[in-house]
């Protein structure tokens, strides 16, 4: 069975990680300061910092510009709920907007309808991999925070996503781009979010000021991160590869494939297609030895009884994600496009 994803993790990851236990000093310390540098020159930002996960660098990220109760923060509709809950733990209001049905990333249209004079943030994932037009959308001038717990890496007219926004989110899950098993970083340029963001990271302080919460990382998932920076370049281009072999493979198969905008350069952290039996081809697929999984399984409109999202319907309906990471080998693959092709309609000629 090909599984649909799968982290990358080798001897020197190991011994990255071995080298800190054996030192004891294992709760946050010198090794997370050293991520936190790596990651934000990675990026091209001032400050980092890193958390617990993904959901917790969105929630900090949005207390860190001042969101609160009664606040308002607009999120796409098709996303995981993780900003959903991340802006619930602010005390703020969910607004969900569509997508943009051609790369699956928010619609600066639909944010333009929900916006009020409650909006204090837009939450913007770069969806599968693939920037959004992020210059778009900080044109609104709302305060953005940037989602790129799938897209470390990716870049947007030359220029580092996660660099754009008043802060930028990152997960370091274990299927992530990189990973410290679990875990996150937020990312900024400003002093005045970088101190906020040390702050309500940790309740360890002698003021009882404000509130805080627990949301460290270890030396030794820090120590992993950094071995696996070390790396991303080479599985960004083996991702690339991958998604240039399946380009080709299904080019003759009457389904729409994964944009390639020359402005973008994805890192295709997902590569989905759209396909009208979906459900059909998922479980044949399986039948045959094949992972492949709805990338998102459910619209956040739908869960709340919202209607008037009819890019995410069509997305939540269509939506096939094929096996793409590193670690998949030659052989594989072919089993993949040799299997989907089977099941996959073609195009007639």
């Amino acid at each position: 069975m090909i599984p649909h994803s799968k982290p990358l993790i080798d001897q020197e990851d190991m011994a990255a990680v071995s080298d800190v236990l054996a030192s004891g000093n294992i709760a946050q310390g010198v090794k997370v300061n050293e991520f936190e540098q790596a990651v934000s020159q990675f990026v091209g930002t001032k400050f980092g910092v890193a958390c617990s996960s993904g959901t917790s660098a969105l929630h900090l990220a949005l207390i860190s510009i001042g969101v609160g109760s009664g606040d308002e923060v607009v999120m796409p509709s098709y996303v995981c709920s993780s900003p959903y809950f991340a802006t619930l733990h602010a005390g703020a209001v969910p607004k969900l907007a569509d997508i943009n049905f051609l790369d699956f990333n928010i619609s600066v249209e639909s944010v333009r309808e929900h916006l009020s004079e409650k909006t204090k943030a837009i939450i913007v994932p770069h969806m599968f991999g693939a920037a959004t037009e992020i210059d778009e959308l900080l044109a609104l001038g709302v305060p953005i925070v940037e989602d790129c717990a799938q897209s470390l890496g990716a870049q947007y007219k030359g220029q580092q996503v996660g660099s754009f926004g008043a802060v930028s989110a990152f997960s370091f899950y274990a299927t992530k781009m990189i990973t410290t098993g679990e875990g996150g970083m937020i990312l900024t340029n400003e002093p005045e979010f970088y101190n906020k963001l040390v702050e309500y990271r940790d309740y360890d302080k002698k003021s009882l000021s404000s509130t805080k919460y627990n949301y460290k990382m270890t030396d030794f998932q820090a120590a992993l991160g950094l071995s696996q920076l070390k790396k991303l370049q080479h599985f960004i281009e083996r991702r690339r590869q991958i998604a240039y072999a399946y380009n080709t493979s299904f080019s003759d198969c009457n389904i729409e494939l994964p944009v390639d905008n020359p402005s973008k350069k994805s890192v295709y952290f997902r590569y989905v297609i759209k396909v009208s039996n979906r459900d059909w081809v998922q479980q044949e697929a399986k039948n045959s030895g094949l992972i492949c999984q709805k990338p998102i399984y459910q619209s956040l409109h739908t869960y709340l009884g919202l209607l008037g999202y009819p890019n995410s319907d069509r997305a939540t309906e269509r939506s096939l994600s094929i096996p793409i990471y590193p670690s998949l080998t030659n052989d594989e693959i072919e089993k993949i496009t040799q299997t989907l092709r089977r099941l996959l309609p073609q195009k007639h000629k």
